[in-house]
């Protein structure tokens, strides 16, 4: 559903009309829908408020909001548009320009009711129609999260919750006092294949819980000594408050009433131990080193695994083309997790949205947001790190001298520096093919681009509010008020990329048709 309501920045804004119906905006709009191209860049307040065209990359947006994703050009106008029966969280398109998108079972799923729950993918083409579809069931016990990767052989890697009871949890060495849900949830990595028949298979799979160390209970199996394991990991780490601890250190004070005064005005106090313990918001595949990275947002910590082995590899310690099987290749973020440092070590705040980049003379960097936390650590920044890794030897042991990441880029100062900016959770950043750098500030719903200089060179402010499955439409020359206009995922695609070609080789046509603010 799509309504257009007055928007002011001088009263909250509106509700869909009780009458309103499914329609979907033909291209006859046009007229009416161009009202930012006569505006000037500095005059809009919504949309594309800043644009270098000679400085900035060229492309295509894609970004979803509620059910609906939005394909964009340079100047925030619409040129393509597909609609889903869910709330898509992440979606791609794929070289032959269909688009790959999850979709919320939050309904079917009252069980998992946590940020970044979905429960379905599917594959579309550039019609939106449907080429495959797969759910991942029962939604009772197993639920798909956050985010999903295709990968070049068709298949699709995507994560998922398991959860685990209060005795399996125990078995585990989990410690009691550590169970305040009554229940924990585990960690997965699927790949899943089209299967042609318009579903798809599992054909690979990886689990945290196969790779848990503690030293609570020395009769359990997984006994050991936590500093000397550090390509395990300790599942009685649980960091302070759980994840509202690990965004806002005040809520590790609170009193339940409000802060540590208990007069009310502060935060609620978070829960240290939550089954969402872990809360790995995203990945990213590596197809030249057959590689994973999972960005645990509790923990502050980048884990990485080999995707080189079979699922019975991957549930081992043995296997794959490092030797190791499903076990941690390499961390780093957050020392006290493997209790080989301090707070005073930590580097990575909440991270989300690493991904791997190739940097000079095929060194291994990655790119990441590193979000930050109230009120130590109360701004964001995007950060580039060259791994330690050297080809034929692997990576060196995590959290010691040799170990550590050297951070080559970043974008971001400190609290009350011009330029900073700070977002409690989800955002992103993706390094673009003349070597900007795109950022989604989530939770604000505005992208920017930025040179290697740091140099700002675009600028968009998300016009579209989620209204319980609609869309709502800011007017241009209004502001934003209240409502919900957060973006988890935004990918820029080069005009030259393949999925702008149609089946027959040909370009395809991208013709604007609607800026989205009205």
């Amino acid at each position: 559903r799509e309504y257009f309501p007055t928007f002011s920045s001088q009263r909250p804004l509106a509700g869909p009309p009780a009458a309103a119906k499914p329609t979907t905006p033909p291209p006859t709009r046009v007229g009416k829908m161009m009202v930012s191209e006569k505006i000037p860049l500095e005059e809009r307040t919504v949309g594309v408020v800043h644009r270098d065209a000679a400085k900035m990359c060229p492309g295509y947006t894609l970004f979803s909001a509620g059910p609906e994703t939005y394909l964009i050009d340079e100047d925030g106008r619409c040129v393509h548009q597909w609609r889903s029966k869910r709330n898509v969280f992440a979606s791609y398109l794929l070289p032959n320009g269909h688009l790959l998108r999850d979709g919320s079972e939050a309904i079917e799923a009252p069980g998992f009711a946590a940020g970044g729950a979905a429960g379905f993918l599917e594959e579309v083409t550039w019609d939106n129609e449907l080429v495959w579809e797969h759910s991942l069931t029962p939604y009772s016990s197993v639920l798909s999260h956050h985010d999903l990767h295709p990968m070049p052989n068709g298949n699709v890697l995507v994560h998922c919750w398991e959860r685990k009871s209060r005795e399996e949890a125990m078995a585990a060495g989990r410690r009691p006092d550590l169970i305040p849900d009554g229940e924990v949830w585990d960690e997965q990595i699927l790949e899943v294949k089209p299967n042609g028949k318009g579903g798809a298979d599992l054909v690979w799979k990886w689990c945290v819980w196969d790779h848990l160390v503690q030293d609570y209970d020395p009769k359990k199996y997984n006994y050991g000594n936590v500093a000397e394991n550090p390509q395990l990991l300790d599942i009685n780490y649980c960091v302070p408050g759980g994840k509202d601890g690990a965004r806002n250190r005040d809520t590790v004070k609170g009193s339940g009433k409000g802060d540590a005064k208990g007069d009310g005005k502060g935060p609620p106090p978070g829960k240290t131990g939550e089954k969402d313990w872990l809360h790995v918001n995203c990945f990213a595949y590596d197809e030249k080193h057959d590689e994973i990275i999972l960005v645990a947002n509790c923990n502050s910590e980048l884990m990485f695994i080999d995707h080189s082995t079979t699922t019975e590899e991957a549930a081992s310690h043995k296997g794959g083309k490092h030797g190791r099987g499903g076990d941690i290749l390499f961390r780093f973020g957050n020392a006290q997790v493997a209790r080989r440092g301090s707070r005073m070590n930590q580097v990575l705040f909440c991270p989300h949205n690493a991904s791997w980049i190739e940097g000079p003379e095929g060194a291994r960097h990655i790119l990441l947001f590193n979000n930050g936390r109230a009120p130590d650590r109360h701004w964001s920044s995007v950060e580039e790190y060259r791994l330690p890794f050297t080809p034929g030897t692997g990576y060196e042991e995590s959290y010691t001298a040799k170990g550590t990441p050297t951070k080559v880029w970043f974008h971001g100062p400190p609290n009350g520096r011009q330029g900073s900016f700070y977002c409690t959770h989800i955002s992103g950043a993706q390094r673009l093919p003349n070597g900007n750098t795109l950022v989604n500030m989530g939770p604000q719903a505005i992208l920017f681009e930025v040179t290697p200089d740091q140099e700002e060179v675009w600028r968009y402010i998300n016009p579209v509010m989620q209204v319980e499955g609609a869309a709502a439409y800011v007017r241009q020359g209004d502001f934003r008020t209240t409502g919900r206009f957060s973006l988890f995922i935004a990918k820029r695609y080069h005009p030259e990329d393949p999925c702008f070609k149609d089946e027959k080789g040909e370009p395809r046509k991208l013709i604007p048709f609607r800026y989205l603010e009205v």
